[in-house]
């Protein structure tokens, strides 16, 4: 993949601060096993108590969340730079086939940080 570079394929919109990596089927559909999927407090208490795990294990602003039986793999939730927003999202493609080998997500860009500073004076 050293030949490959980072193109811009989208945004996102964040109004919930957050930003969840995983597969839709296991929470947008019935056959999601691991809380009722229709009951945002349920998910926000969950992703807080996963939370606070991770920020004891030094990963701070992460939630990984398990399946029903506790094995990890339902999906990641990371909190997003500045919290609500558009964010630019970048692939990096596998070169010989051009499948997709990587996603990037900027929350916080070179450029954010002199906007922030700019602000505060």
């Amino acid at each position: 993949m050293e030949n490959s570079e980072w193109e811009k394929v989208g945004v996102i919109g964040v109004d919930a601060g957050l930003c969840w990596i995983g597969d839709p089927c296991y929470i947008i559909s019935d056959r999601c096993d691991a809380f009722d999927n229709r009951d945002w407090s349920k998910f926000l208490d969950i992703l807080w108590k996963r939370e606070e795990i991770a920020k004891e294990a030094g990963n701070p602003g992460t939630a990984q969340l398990n399946y029903q039986h506790g094995h990890a793999g339902l999906g990641v939730c990371v909190n997003t730079g500045y919290g609500d927003g558009m964010y630019d999202v970048f692939v990096k493609r596998e070169p010989h086939e051009n499948r997709i080998a990587e996603v990037r997500i900027v929350f916080i860009g070179e450029d954010d940080d002199d906007e922030e500073s700019e602000d505060e004076s």
